[in-house]
């Protein structure tokens, strides 16, 4: 069994969509490069974590050679090709996210019916949490939110 764990954090702005777990919900986007998907960031340093591959600044950095605005949902593809992804099993995948602003609750059945689709996994192997900051610090403050992955593989 393989373990790998992700993090990412964002400032919100107003001026952004909101893309979380590869779909658009409400709520106020991140300032990024790409779209600022904190969900599918953490899941795929996670994923790439598990085989000890590096993370997700190592293949899409932050400047002129990764794409502006470039979707998640492609660096996602991009790093199942890495890791082999076609060659492992997931056990489960454990999501966390940080947030005063985003109501993670309400939207976490979609998130997690997306997830299943982009990775062709049973949807009871994934779990997506939220935890708010009671107003501590720049998530507590509504200014950032922040994700924490966690996945557990195994060879198929």
């Amino acid at each position: 069994m393989l373990v790998g764990n992700g993090f990412d954090i964002h400032k919100h702005s107003n001026d952004e969509k909101l893309v979380l777990g590869g779909i658009s919900v409400e709520g106020p986007g991140f300032e990024a490069h790409s779209d600022g998907d904190i969900i599918l960031h953490s899941l795929s340093d996670a994923l790439l974590g598990s085989k000890a591959k590096k993370d997700l600044g190592f293949y899409f950095p932050s400047n002129e050679s990764t794409p502006k605005n470039i979707s998640s949902v492609e660096m996602l593809n991009k790093v199942l090709e890495i890791i082999e992804y076609d060659k492992l099993v997931i056990n489960n995948i454990d999501i966390t996210v940080l947030s005063q602003v985003i109501n993670i609750s309400k939207i976490s059945e979609a998130i997690i019916s997306n997830l299943a689709d982009l990775l062709r996994i049973d949807k009871q192997l994934i779990n997506v949490k939220g935890k708010s900051f009671d107003n501590l610090g720049v998530i507590g403050d509504g200014i950032a939110s922040a994700c924490i992955a966690l996945v557990s593989v195994k060879d198929a």
